[in-house]
């Protein structure tokens, strides 16, 4: 799954000079491939100023950077903040793999300039660092952030640019701490923020460092007075998820737009790259030959520089010739446009750099717009995250179906997967449920993992955001026996026979009597419940089966989905439903539920549009329109061992070994064989699923049906999610997995466990 990056372009134009590349030594370091690496941060380090002796670069001039006592052996690249100051002549600088050739530049100065700018250099086994300066002579400062290597580390979650800091003003010798509780995992080592400095009152510099350790003899960003500059800032997490902002003189105003952050527990791996031009628009590489237009985006292909797991990219983008001030942005192609959110802050006259971290949503390609006048842009690459995969022998996760959000777990960048593909880094598995646009696994050890948008805290990693496209720990949980999930809330069943939630509780989805506009990033206990058995939830409305064999419910109770016959719009805390002893099972399906009682009959309450209640009763002239807010019984049910539950249908195995269905056919739900020509062909009683025996388990997904057979074997049918190829299916039709051991499925999509491969 490991792929190499692209090799360098031929040397290339750079910010309107041409970059002309110093002689290649006698004898060159052997290059690396692109090695899947993880990241070790450090409090800023200075490694080199060459105003303490070694004397300013001249013109033509290469200033060779020697790393190898700062970072070991297994080192693959190294973040840099590298500064220029006050050369003597407009110039470029590049930094690059020590014994190959610049081809492209990361900093770009006007004479008499300071301007800082942050570089992700590969490195080769030599662990050296070429700093070319183009004209005249200037000095440069380096400070080491971190690096990249194949040993232990942290690995990347790139994030859609969100703003965590907007406009605060820092005055001299002022320091502002960046509080990033909520907004990043506690296990985070380290952030990736665009921090913009503007207003300045004076000419200044800004440091950021971990809260909780010494400032550094260091700096990120450099601005003379009434200037507005960027930079890009990898920096370590400091105690309470907190990093400081140093200002040295004057007052100015600082932004900052979070691009991702670093943990040893999952993530992407960064794969390194020789510097490589993508775009440049003056001459129509990775595009037209024409500058960007006020309000204009500009879209830019990755795909022959990226995998298909690809999470996020590290670029230089400079911009060149600008007509007006202006702003830069860069986003996912299917992602909106941040606003506000910028990376780059471009002046007429003057050639400006910033490096960026841009993430992925679904296409290879990210959009590129510019706010006012004209401007051209160029675009470097230094590397890309991707997400690795591991093997997996035993209890392994598959999942197939629509990846929007990437809630597969995958890690693919693929909208849909007609077949099921393993979800990364898991084995182990016992139990999967999935989420409106996520998943959940129980894994052996009693550990939930999540993946999926977090919005709404959903992942119960102790943060929200726009989510994770592999598996993070649910923090906090331990001797887990069962998990559901609904919409944007999680549930998870412990061994004590306690139930805990996380997520969203807009209609009291959490259960545990808090406000409904409140929402929970780590898991917290539903009130009141003990003794519980099983719990099962859908959409926004949760159950609970007790060992006496009575059910609880809480959440929204629109069309009677709590089936405790009450009124009340939804609860906060589980409520009985009514009249029900004796259950065994339990199976919410979407504004109701059902229940299976030990005499082997099947029982329902809720919705009842299409005949998910089994029954076809008139209301008002219309028929199978009378939803039940208590519990009734589904007729022509008896010897039944198990049920399930989807938005528009029931599922029954009876002690037979037959399956059967009700409610919904229009898209083949019930697996009947039956085409449906009209809107009126629903079945308000069950009927069986044609040609199945020795059925053990079924599961539901939006439009269709699961079934899992004593030999192991896992069969769909209905509309789209049938893990087949196929997009519709009016019978069952076997899905091409080695022995699925239980299975799931949400909107559009399923996920099964398969103990052996």
């Amino acid at each position: 799954m490991r792929r190499a990056l692209s090799a360098v372009l031929p040397t290339l134009l750079a910010t309107g000079l041409l970059l002309a590349a110093p002689a290649a030594p006698a004898t060159a370091a052997a290059p690396k491939a692109a090695e899947a690496s993880t990241f070790t941060p450090r409090s800023p380090l200075r490694v080199l100023d060459t105003r303490a002796g070694a004397g300013p670069v001249g013109a033509g001039g290469v200033h060779t950077l020697d790393l190898s006592g700062h970072v070991p052996a297994t080192t693959t690249a190294v973040v840099l903040n590298v500064t220029g100051v006050t050369p003597t002549a407009p110039t470029h600088v590049s930094v690059y793999p020590s014994g190959t050739t610049a081809t492209v530049s990361n900093l770009n100065l006007a004479t008499g300039d300071i301007r800082a700018n942050q570089v992700t250099v590969r490195l080769n086994a030599d662990r050296k660092v070429d700093l070319y300066n183009n004209s005249g002579s200037i000095h440069l400062v380096v400070d080491l952030a971190g690096h990249y290597g194949t040993g232990a580390g942290a690995k990347f979650t790139a994030l859609p640019s969100t703003r965590v800091l907007s406009g605060y003003p820092v005055g001299p010798d002022g320091v502002v701490s960046l509080d990033l509780t909520n907004k990043i995992p506690a296990s985070a080592t380290a952030v990736t923020f665009n921090l913009t400095a503007t207003e300045a009152t004076a000419s200044t510099f800004v440091t950021a460092w971990p809260a909780g350790t010494n400032r550094p003899t260091a700096s990120n960003l450099n601005l003379p007075a009434g200037d507005t500059r960027p930079n890009l800032v990898t920096v370590a997490v400091g105690a309470d998820r907190t990093v400081n902002l140093y200002n040295l003189a004057g007052s100015v105003q600082l932004i900052a737009d979070m691009a991702g952050f670093y943990t040893p527990e999952y993530g992407a791996h960064f794969l390194p790259s020789t510097p490589t031009r993508i775009l440049d628009t003056r001459f129509g590489t990775g595009g037209p030959a024409s500058p960007l237009g006020p309000g204009t985006t500009r879209e830019l292909s990755l795909a022959p520089w990226s995998p298909h797991t690809v999470t996020g990219v590290v670029l230089n983008v400079t911009g060149v010739d600008a007509t007006t001030p202006t702003y830069v942005s860069a986003w996912s192609v299917m992602d909106n446009r941040p606003d506000p959110g910028s990376i780059l802050n471009p002046v007429p006259g003057q050639a400006v750099p910033n490096a960026a971290v841009v993430s992925y949503g679904q296409g290879l390609a990210i959009n590129l717009y510019n706010n006012s006048g004209s401007i051209h842009l160029i675009a470097d690459l230094a590397g890309v995250f991707a997400v690795e995969y591991t093997a997996c022998h035993a209890d392994c996760l598959y999942a197939w179906g629509t990846n929007e959000f990437r809630k597969l777990g995958t890690g693919e960048i693929a909208f849909d997967g007609t077949h099921p593909r393993q979800v990364v880094g898991l084995s182990g598995v016992r139990a999967v449920a999935e989420g409106s646009r996520g998943g959940y696994a129980l894994r052996n050890d009693g550990t939930v993992w999540a993946w999926g948008t977090n919005f709404r805290g959903q992942l119960g990693n102790g943060w929200t955001g726009s989510g994770s496209v592999v598996p993070v720990p649910v923090v906090g949980l331990t001797d887990v026996t069962a998990i559901t999930a609904a919409g944007d809330t999680g549930y998870a069943l412990r061994a004590d026979g306690t139930v805990w939630s996380w997520g969203t509780n807009l209609w009291g989805n959490l259960g545990n009597g808090g406000h409904v506009l409140d929402q929970a990033t780590v898991p917290v206990q539903v009130h009141g419940l003990t003794d519980v058995v099983a719990i099962s939830a859908r959409r926004d409305t949760a159950y609970a089966l007790r060992a006496d064999g009575t059910v609880w419910a809480w959440g929204d109770n629109g069309v009677g989905a709590l089936g405790a016959g009450s009124t009340i719009p939804f609860s906060t805390v589980p409520v009985q439903v009514s009249g029900l002893t004796g259950v065994t099972a339990i199976a919410a399906r979407g504004d109701g539920g059902y229940a299976l009682r030990a005499d082997g009959t099947v029982w329902g309450w809720g919705w009842n549009r299409v005949g998910q209640l089994g029954n076809a009763p008139t209301c008002g002239g219309q028929p199978g329109m009378c939803d039940a807010p208590v519990p009734v019984r589904i007729p022509g049910l008896t010897g039944v061992t198990a049920i399930a539950g989807g938005p528009f249908n029931g599922y029954a195995v009876r002690d037979d070994g037959t399956a059967w269905a009700w409610g919904e056919r229009t898209h083949g739900e019930l697996g009947d064989g039956v085409i449906c020509e009209s809107t009126t062909c629903d079945s308000y009683e069950p009927v069986q699923v044609r040609g199945l025996s020795d059925v053990t388990a079924m599961a539901s997904f939006d439009h269709g049906g699961y079934a899992v057979l004593a030999d192991g074997s896992l069969w769909s049918w209905g509309w789209r999610a049938l893990g087949n190829g196929q997009a519709l299916s009016w019978s069952p039709e076997r899905v091409d997995l080695p022995g699925a051991s239980a299975v799931t499925g949400g909107n559009f999509s399923g996920h099964a466990i398969v103990p052996n491969t």
